[in-house]
């Protein structure tokens, strides 16, 4: 079996990164950073100007685009939020507690920054990625999310859907030197390095944004590095779905867990399960089911926008890039023209021409000619006046094309009107709607994702602490028996031990709430009755008071049920 894995992987990775899709893709991407950078000028353009005496100026006017969207998604950042289907009392209060557990894994993963990360990167590249997993941890299992670079990532160009579902793999490159590569592969490394020792094939200064077009080399020799290709690709296995006597209901593509209990319901059907491979040029460095119960790739695509034509995605720049180009070129024009003038003299006006040149160029010049010669002087106010109107044109088309207009930012436009305004600022966010509502997807993702892992590693008793933003304390339970008065653990009635918020049970919907970015379920109920009571909603205090995690809660409370006594002895 694993003979045929590695041929398999190998041609989805190189047909991928080969095909012209993906390397137009690369190409627009990265011209699309230069310009995000700074870098309008390529190197002939430069000499060029260099040689006719003008500047090579660059007013970067798509940056601040691209950073006011994104500070957006900063300044409104949501969190996922679970909901009981069943709405039954106690699944509730596990999915409060599933709640606060995604709030309290979001915080150990600095979550809002790596979002922040991906959706920045999918503006400007079109698309971007976030990986989802768990790794070993100091007090236990971690489930961790990262932003990944876009350029390290290689896909299957045939995908249709926007979730990626209906992808067969994806593909992740990463070199590493031979330490690294020895720990992570200790069965298989050396045959790989072997191999490299005798190959010389090898590709020498690469760096994360340059890569081989069409040609792709395995071994770095000046850095002493590999590449090793991850591949996450869907195989057709047998699986089966199993219904305990209690009502559970369960896949496995075990077969010895699905008949562990001769009681259980088995229906057997074909599914596609994911798997997890590793080589390097033609060696299998490792090749596994992945280890997830979630069974989907571990990266989640954030797509911007794809092309119709070949399905490769672009960002918000793709559009802007042309007039963003003419502006710097209008105003290098304008300049030089403004810095310039044409002189028409007779060939013996002046005794040196060279002073005459350099004299004519300067505003406070001083010219001595010979009488009764001819000398005119004509200043180009007109034709930088005329790339100066070009230029603003330019800038109004940058506008348009992102769809992010001057009125939105706060910036002096030449709309008067308050209507005016309104409607452009309107414009500016319904344009902004499209890659919101893609971020939002890509949320639900990582929300799926997390349950799952919450439910496959966290099985155990634990204890986590929320800090809200008062400082308070709130120790959430999970998994944690119930029991009676004397230590007892209690039983459903299915024999099986109770558990106060036990995440293993209970079907739970995943919402992408516009929600305040609070630290617990319970600061964001707090919120919550404080907007019902600005809308006027009659809510008693203590209602308020008694959703807070204030330290003297307590002493509050007593204090206003001791004001009501006395108002109704009154």
């Amino acid at each position: 079996m694993q003979d045929k894995i590695l041929p398999k992987i190998k041609s989805y990775y190189e047909q991928a990164k080969n095909s012209s899709s993906y390397q137009n893709w690369y190409q627009e991407q990265q011209n699309a950073w230069a310009f995000y950078d700074g870098e309008q000028w390529n190197k002939e353009e430069i000499d060029r100007l260099s040689e006719n005496g003008q500047p090579a100026i660059v007013i970067n006017k798509l940056a601040s685009k691209i950073d006011n969207i994104a500070g957006s998604e900063i300044s409104g950042r949501t969190r996922i939020f679970y909901r009981s289907r069943s709405g039954e009392k106690r699944e509730e209060e596990t999915a409060r507690a599933l709640t606060d557990l995604a709030l309290y894994v979001a915080e150990q993963n600095d979550q809002g920054l790596e979002i922040s990360n991906m959706f920045k990167e999918g503006l400007v590249s079109g698309v971007a990625w976030l990986d989802v997993g768990v790794q070993k941890g100091f007090e236990g299992p971690h489930i961790f999310n990262r932003y990944e670079e876009s350029s390290s990532v290689v896909w299957d160009q045939n995908f249709k859907r926007a979730d990626y579902s209906d992808a067969r793999f994806i593909c992740r490159e990463r070199w590493l030197d031979e330490e690294t590569l020895k720990a992570m592969f200790p069965n298989t490394s050396e045959s790989l390095l072997l191999s490299n020792s005798n190959s010389s094939g090898v590709q020498t200064n690469i760096n994360f944004m340059q890569k081989p077009q069409f040609e792709i080399h395995y071994q770095n020799s000046d850095e002493k590095t590999h590449l090793v290709v991850e591949v996450q690709f869907k195989q057709t296995e047998k699986s089966y779905k199993v219904t305990t006597p209690q009502g559970k209901v369960f896949q496995t593509f075990d077969k010895k867990v699905a008949f562990i209990d001769m009681e259980n319901t088995v229906e057997e059907s074909h599914a596609q399960r994911i798997y997890l491979a590793y080589f390097s040029d033609n060696i299998l460095l490792d090749y596994r089911p992945l280890p997830y119960n979630f069974n989907n790739f571990t990266l989640i695509p954030y797509i911007y926008k794809r092309d119709k034509k070949d399905g490769r995605p672009y960002g918000l720049l793709r559009g802007a890039i042309d007039p963003q180009r003419e502006l710097n070129k209008r105003r290098s024009k304008a300049m030089h023209l403004l810095n310039t003038a044409q002189v028409i003299a007779d060939i013996d006006a002046v005794e040196d021409p060279n002073i005459l040149a350099k004299e004519a160029a300067r505003p406070d010049g001083i010219i001595l000619k010979r009488p009764g010669k001819d000398l005119r002087i004509i200043r180009n106010s007109d034709l930088a006046a005329s790339q100066v109107s070009v230029m603003d044109q330019a800038s109004r088309d940058i506008q348009e094309v992102v769809g992010l207009f001057d009125e939105s930012i706060g910036r002096h436009s030449n709309a008067t009107s308050g209507i005016a305004i309104h409607q452009r600022q309107r414009a500016s966010a319904m344009n902004q709607m499209f890659a919101f509502d893609a971020l939002r997807r890509s949320k639900k993702m990582l929300g799926i994702r997390v349950l799952s892992l919450i439910r496959q590693f966290f099985n155990h008793s634990m204890v986590i602490q929320i800090t809200d933003h008062l400082g308070a304390s709130n120790a959430v339970q999970l998994n944690v028996p119930v029991t009676d008065k004397n230590g007892n653990t209690l039983q459903n009635e299915n024999g099986e031990p109770l558990k106060y918020n036990d995440v293993s049970v209970g079907v739970f919907d995943i919402l992408v709430e516009e929600v305040k970015d609070v630290l617990s379920s319970r600061e964001l109920e707090a919120e919550q009755l404080n907007l019902l009571m600005q809308a006027g909603v009659p809510i008693a205090p203590k209602f308020l008071v008694e959703a807070t995690n204030l330290k003297n809660k307590e002493e509050i409370l007593q204090s206003l049920n001791v004001d009501n006594v006395q108002n109704n002895e009154v």
